[in-house]
């Protein structure tokens, strides 16, 4: 189940403008009435208006650059403008105003804050303020800046006032200023117009002056101060070379290092040394205790009686051989070469041992010679170090004795520039235009409030006509089962009051009549080969008419000759038997579990030779056990080859699962729809539910529709009333003749 793409059209905007047309006349209706009752009622207000010229040329700053260097700054004229602007808005402003016309003496303003005080909206926001007081009541605090004097307003009320008055805006040309003032009254408008402008100027000129002035008093107090800290600095300065008794660190920090320097050269030739005196004695004392390998070590073997003694040894052990091989280990003669071979080589021994201690005795006196070094640089490096400190402390000395000197002397010259900058008298701004009494108001402008009224209206009303549209999720026209469903429309049946609900039999030229045999044709046309012959008719939630659609459907092909049989498949909720005024005491349940036979269910209809009707019986516990049964189907599978049509009427899809096993048992599945008030996301689960089970669904039956003169664009193909209604005048016209 898909929904189809299609371009829309300006037709189906109009189309849903003629429908929803009430909401839209409604709320243009309101919006156009309160802004005609408001600009009718409300009281007019004029508009002083005072302009101001701006010396834009004039208006510079003085900026130091890089070195001291003086140049003038321009100020752009929309900063500049925008900066007036937060000004005249302000409430310092505002309060100057008051003071200088005097408000809070004025009968005109001390009346109006009067009335604004007693106004309703005043009087409620009072009551309100005191109500929140009276339930959280203020904490008594201690005043934690004793002795600060704040700003007093004269009358905060009247500063209100005169800010709410106020307007500015930008002329034509940059430099302009228009300041306008509106009020009730239009002398009041003018005066307070021209006042606010003069008061404006003399505010400027204090803005620009007082900063100077602020800067001199503070700039000569900073220049006291730091003529005070330079001449503390240069006697701290000349303090400190008297106390280390020192007249020029740069030539005693050359002394002492190069002195440094000497011995760091010593310390390195002695440690050279140290190091071969300690290798030397290491390799001896390495072997010292293994005469097999004392002949490894080079100076051991360049000892001249070590050599001698080595010579000694190998003749010795040369002997021993000649020896052995003429007499045993115990001979005399070998005897006595061993004593003399072991002599020599303790000898040899003992004089490797005076080689280590010598050795041992040279490499002591080189590191102590070392050790000595050392400490003498030591003590080198820490005068270095006292040295370069003092130096630092008197770097830091002098270092901030020429600050102090550049600092006094910058203030010096801010002190000057601000003496001459607090002596101007002459503001950058001058009245060239005073307000007039205005002859009209400016507010309420009834003919702009109208336009603006009647084009919010129109486009809010167009607004609300399709946002009512769209959250109208509801089913209503055909377009609407085309396009959210993809289902195939199958007919309309319109809401009508009359002999219902077998409308087909009780007024065969009815509307609904002729709808309900539009609907037997669609079913009939729904399959290109043969008809489908099982036809399933359900809902998607109660009371959506269902069991009337059933019912007439089968009038309407009964009519056409077919032997048609009607099941009230809704075992849940019977009411087939009301529609047609039968006995519901044997029924399909009977049949289903064998208490009855098909025969003995079937119910004929008094004036229908071709009508059948099978009630719902017994309400069963397990409705859904017994549709889905080999039974059901056995005796559907009769039913086809007794009757042309079989119409089962079956409960709604979310109500419970009994018409998707129908489904299954049929031929095609008839969804009828409440139109205008199912909602598509409802029916669309019901549709899926339907292919769950690959059910074919024949098509969608809209029913309930209300035909009205409103929406009868919606359903053209309905619109017989005209028609039939002829038609009765003429058969009423024949009776009276």
């Amino acid at each position: 189940m898909q929904s189809k793409d299609e371009d829309i059209h300006l037709l189906d905007y109009w189309r849903v403008l003629l429908k929803r047309r009430n909401i839209a006349l409604t709320f243009f209706a309101v919006v156009a009435g309160l802004v005609a009752v408001y600009s009718f009622l409300a009281t007019p207000v004029y508009q002083g208006t005072a302009q101001v010229l701006f010396e834009l040329e004039n208006n510079q700053t003085m900026t130091f650059g890089e070195g001291g260097a003086a140049y003038i700054q321009m100020k752009n004229p929309a900063e500049y403008y925008q900066t007036q602007k937060e000004i005249l808005g302000s409430r310092a402003f505002a309060d100057r105003v008051v003071r200088k016309m005097q408000l809070d003496k004025n009968p005109y303003y001390l009346e109006k804050k009067e009335k604004a005080k007693n106004s309703f909206p005043g009087v409620i926001i009072r009551k309100v303020k005191e109500a929140v007081i009276s339930l959280f009541p203020a904490k008594k605090t201690s005043d934690p800046f004793p002795g600060v004097a704040l700003l007093q307003e004269v009358d905060p009320a009247l500063t209100d006032i005169v800010l709410n008055e106020i307007d500015v805006e930008l002329g034509k040309a940059n430099n302009i200023m228009k300041i306008h003032y509106n009020s009730e009254n239009p002398t009041v408008a003018a005066v307070m117009a021209t006042g606010t402008a003069s008061s404006y100027i003399e505010h400027n000129l204090d803005i620009r002056v007082k900063p100077f002035k602020d800067a001199v008093e503070w700039l000569s107090a900073r220049v006291t101060e730091s003529k005070s800290k330079v001449e503390e600095t240069e006697k701290e300065l000349q303090q400190y070379r008297e106390g280390k008794g020192i007249v020029s660190f740069e030539t005693k920090e050359n002394v002492i290092t190069q002195k440094l320097q000497e011995l760091v050269s010593q310390l390195v030739q002695t440690e050279g040394k140290r190091q071969e005196a300690e290798i030397k004695y290491r390799q001896i004392q390495s072997v010292i205790d293994r005469s097999e390998l004392l002949t490894t070590v080079p100076d051991i073997m360049n000892n001249l009686v070590i050599q001698g003694l080595r010579n000694d040894e190998l003749t010795i052990k040369k002997q021993l051989s000649d020896l052995s091989d003429k007499y045993g280990a115990k001979h005399p003669q070998i005897v006595k070469a061993n004593s003399q071979l072991e002599m020599v080589q303790k000898n040899i021994i003992a004089e490797a041992r005076k080689m280590l201690n010598a050795a041992k005795t040279d490499y002591e006196i080189a590191l102590s010679r070392e050790t000595s070094l050392r400490r003498t640089i030591d003590g080198q490096k820490q005068e270095v170090f006292d040295l370069s400190r003092k130096a630092i402390d008197f770097n830091v000395i002098a270092g901030e004795s020429g600050s102090n000197k550049q600092f006094y002397e910058l203030l010096l010259k801010k002190l000057q520039e601000a003496s001459l900058s607090s002596g101007i008298n002459i503001s950058n701004a001058q009245i060239v235009d005073s307000a007039v009494i205005p002859k009209s108001p400016v507010k309420p402008n009834r003919g702009l409030n109208m336009l603006l009224a009647t084009m919010a209206g129109l486009l809010g009303g167009i607004f609300a006509a399709f946002f009512v549209e769209y959250m109208d999720d509801s089913i209503k026209t055909t377009e609407d089962v085309d396009k959210a469903l993809g289902l195939p429309f199958l007919g309309l049946i319109p809401s009508e009051k009359g002999k219902g609900p077998l409308y087909i039999s009780s007024d065969s030229k009815s509307i609904i009549a002729e709808a309900y045999r539009t609907v037997r044709t669609g079913i009939i046309l729904s399959a290109a080969g043969e008809p489908p012959r099982v036809l399933l008719v359900t809902s998607t939630v109660p009371e959506e008419g269902k069991t009337t659609t059933s019912a007439n459907l089968a009038i309407a092909m009964a009519q056409m000759g077919e032997k048609v049989l009607v099941i009230d498949g809704d075992m849940r909720r019977h009411n087939l038997h009301e529609v047609f005024n039968l006995d519901n005491t044997i029924g399909i349940s009977d049949i289903i579990v064998g208490r009855e036979t098909l025969a003995s269910a079937v119910k004929y209809i008094e004036g229908m030779p071709n009508m059948n009707v099978i009630t719902g019986g017994t309400l069963a516990p397990n409705p859904s056990e017994l549709l889905g049964s080999n039974r059901m189907k056995e005796l559907l599978a009769a039913m086809r080859e007794k009757y042309d049509r079989v119409i089962i009427d079956s409960p709604p899809l979310m109500a419970c699962s009994d018409s998707l096993v129908l489904s299954k048992l049929s031929d095609g599945v008839i969804i009828v729809i409440w139109g205008g008030v199912t909602s598509r996301g409802i029916i669309k689960k019901a549709g899926q539910s339907l292919l769950g089970v690959n059910a074919k669904i024949l098509g969608v039956v809209l029913n309930k529709i209300v035909i009205t003169k409103r929406n009868s664009y919606y359903y053209p193909h309905y619109n017989y009333s005209n028609y039939y209604s002829g038609e009765r005048d003429r058969k009423k016209k024949k009776k009276k003749a």
